[in-house]
């Protein structure tokens, strides 16, 4: 397989055979080129893909990294497309992590003492702040890990933290707001508000990467007990592990529950005082309000203070505890566990106790000795440490002086929502208007300078959209990049438009213009509230649609080719009578324009909702493109589809109930054909109105 790295140039072949590891995403090769470095290949790769790891590779995180050769965080380095042909984005260059274990080899007994028997408490606080510094790190990025498990936690024998799978973190588009989701993540770091949730419909924010985090300091610290495991009280069948997480039952909390501590787990007082205080800020706390939470960087400073905290046994310099206990609680735990000693001596290895099973003793053995703080102070002995161990340090950001990273932002409520939309709406809305009154001045009635300034919005708009394809779009998306030139073209017009309009209306002093600009404030809102009150069927079964979700889907379908086949054929016939006859003044051919623009397209949208319900009922409806979270070129053909649609019943109900309750607003019109012809003429003009403005808020990801 020969492919090229994006952004150096360098061509790559990868031995398909010589695959280090498999998952259901992706293959992991060696590159012969570069022994520090591996190749990740997707089974199917996808635009989206190469999308997100092309904002990965702009903004790598700032990694706490103290040791050469090691990666804190296996953060993509370079990104892998085919060659000849189409190229797309297959894979990308990652570092390659040697002499590393998953982090639960760790934290649990058995393997610990068999695989890493040195690796004594001192290490996994080391462990547990390392872990805490790679994904502060993280956070002050922008980034969310969203499936924190101990599987994606790679540890090296002197304390260093490596955090692999990173493509699949979740990640915001900082240029467009479009959010990567994580689409997974395991029950037992999933904190209380997710639970049951699904995460493909979710953002997700630092504050659940919280929990998560200190799930795995709770596991390394204390000899892999699981925070939310106990010993059920009740006489009914013990809840899951993750029920109790949604309950918020933390059986070394203060609350009273239905469970106590496992028996087998250490003593809940060994922990350093200030870690207590966390574990009960993150788990009892944080279950009703999550931004309690303790942050990455308070983590990283409680640990420290915790490992310089701790002091070494007289009998075994292996353990190590805290000197806030008046005796060694790993002694007692090995007697306890009968003989098997957490933290074996290294004349224990060399001898190879800490692998043989369990001594048999007849005697029940004694219940576990609780360890009794006391407040005289111990004096701190030396760690007697195998190795040096690895250190990270916080990354050097500004921080807030409250040692917190900046919160994300806090899910408005449905009512502010609602707001704001509206407010968008209004200014929407205006700028709308007066940008038809710039338009329809310069047309009408030969507002050169009005022209002018279009042509100067329109260059400018092509500038900036010239620089955003250069500084923010790869190279080979070459198609990307004149698409943002004409967006920028078509932007800069219309801004400058609308600037004509209100310039041209206060020096004419034209009342018509201002009336208009204010009824596009009123419309907008309307445009508002009812996009933000109505969503897009975004879920359909699989297959044929048919029957009354068909007849929706059909009638949508029919709004939105209504509309359209209404305004090309209006449109067509009056520009056709006008350079195929007598020549009319500009200013009534604009006005028959409009009008009979907005007739043609309520006629179609009308008569396309009805016979598209009728083909839809039947099973001939398509349905919507509908991508994961739409935005951009996919979001605007949704947002105008779904626009028409409901801009067309809201304006056919709007319209016809001015006509009734205002008959002058349809001069000519037979009084009991008021409703009707208003109806259309409201069914036109918010059908067009909705295609318009549903492609923009569409595009701009605003569901």
């Amino acid at each position: 397989m020969q492919l090229q790295r994006q952004f150096s140039g360098q061509l790559i072949a990868i031995d398909t055979n010589t695959a280090i590891a498999s998952g259901g995403e992706g293959r992991i090769y060696p590159l012969p080129q570069d022994q520090s470095l591996v190749a990740k290949i997707y089974h199917r790769p996808t635009e989206e893909d190469g999308d997100k790891l092309t904002v990965m590779f702009s903004m790598p995180p700032d990694a706490p990294i103290a040791a050469p050769g090691h990666a804190s965080i296996a953060w993509p380095l370079d990104l892998l497309h085919t060659v000849g042909g189409r190229e797309k984005i297959v894979g990308f260059v990652m570092p390659r992590v040697t002499k590393v274990s998953p982090v639960h080899t760790f934290y649990t007994p058995k393997t610990r003492r068999e695989q890493k028997p040195l690796f004594n408490y001192l290490y996994l606080h080391r462990t547990a702040r390392n872990l805490a510094a790679a994904v502060n790190a993280l956070h002050v990025r922008g980034y969310v890990i969203g499936d924190v498990n101990e599987s994606n936690i790679l540890v090296t024998d002197t304390a260093l933290v490596t955090l692999v799978d990173t493509d699949s973190f979740q990640v915001r588009d900082p240029y467009t707001g479009y959010v990567y989701r994580c689409p997974v993540g395991k029950p037992e770091f999933t904190p209380p508000e997710l639970q049951g949730k699904t995460f493909r419909d979710i953002d997700r924010s630092p504050e659940h990467d919280l929990f998560g985090l200190a799930v795995l300091i709770f596991q390394l610290l204390m000899e892999g007990t699981h925070p939310f495991s106990g010993v059920y009280l009740g006489t009914d069948e013990p809840p899951p592990l993750e029920a109790r997480i949604r309950s918020g039952h933390f059986p070394s909390g203060t609350k009273r529950i239905p469970y106590r501590p496992m028996p087998a787990a250490p003593a809940w007082e060994m922990l350093h005082p200030r870690l207590r205080q966390m574990f009960i800020r993150c788990f009892e706390d944080g279950h009703t309000s999550p931004l309690a939470r303790p942050d990455a960087k308070t983590w990283v400073n409680a640990l420290r203070e915790a490992e310089d905290a701790l002091i070494t046994c007289s009998r075994n310099n292996q353990h190590k505890y805290g000197n806030h206990l008046s005796r060694c609680p790993w002694c007692d735990r090995a007697k306890l566990l009968k003989g098997r000693d957490p933290f074996p001596s290294r004349e224990a290895v060399r001898n190879g106790v800490n692998l043989q099973p369990a001594k048999n003793q007849r005697q029940k053995p004694k219940p576990p000795v609780v360890v009794r703080e006391t407040a005289r102070p111990r004096q701190q002995q030396s760690t007697g440490l195998p190795r040096s161990l690895g250190q990270y340090q916080p990354p050097l950001l500004p921080m807030p002086m409250s040692s917190r990273t900046p919160p994300p932002t806090v899910p408005v409520s449905k009512l502010e929502r609602v707001f704001q939309d509206a407010v968008w709406g209004a200014v929407w809305g205006g700028l709308c208007l007066a940008a038809v009154a710039g338009v329809f001045s310069a047309i009408a009635q030969g507002g050169g300078a009005i022209l002018g300034a279009i042509f100067v919005g329109s260059i400018w708009g092509a500038f900036f959209g010239m620089i955003w394809g250069i500084l923010a779009v790869p190279p080979n998306r070459i198609l990307r990049k004149w698409v943002g030139v004409l967006v920028g073209t078509l932007w800069g017009a219309f801004v400058l438009a609308a600037i004509g309009g209100v310039v041209f209306g206060a020096i004419s002093e034209n009342p018509a213009i201002g009336r208009g600009i204010w009824s596009g404030v009123g419309v907008g809102i309307v445009w508002g509230l009812v996009w933000t009150s109505f969503k897009p069927p975004l879920i359909v079964p699989m297959g044929r649609v048919w029957g009354r979700r068909g007849a929706f889907l059909g009638a949508v379908w029919g709004a939105f080719l209504g509309t359209l086949a209404g305004v090309c054929l209006g449109s067509g016939l009056v520009v056709w009578q006008q350079y195929s006859g007598t020549m009319t003044p500009g200013n009534e051919f604009a006005n028959l324009l409009l009008v009979v623009g907005m007739v043609a397209a309520g006629v179609g949208s009308v008569g396309g909702m009805v016979s598209g319900s009728l083909l839809g009922f039947c099973g001939f409806a398509p349905k919507l493109p509908v991508s994961f979270q739409p935005s951009g070129v996919s979001g605007g053909f949704l947002g105008g589809i779904w626009g028409s649609f409901l801009g067309a019943i809201v304006g056919m109900v709007l319209g016809g109930g001015l006509s009734v309750v205002f008959p002058a607003i349809n001069p000519g019109v037979v009084g009991d054909f008021a409703p009707v012809a208003g109806a259309i003429v409201g069914s036109g003009l918010g059908a067009i109105w909705g295609v318009v403005s549903g492609m923009v808020w569409g595009a701009l990801g605003k569901w």
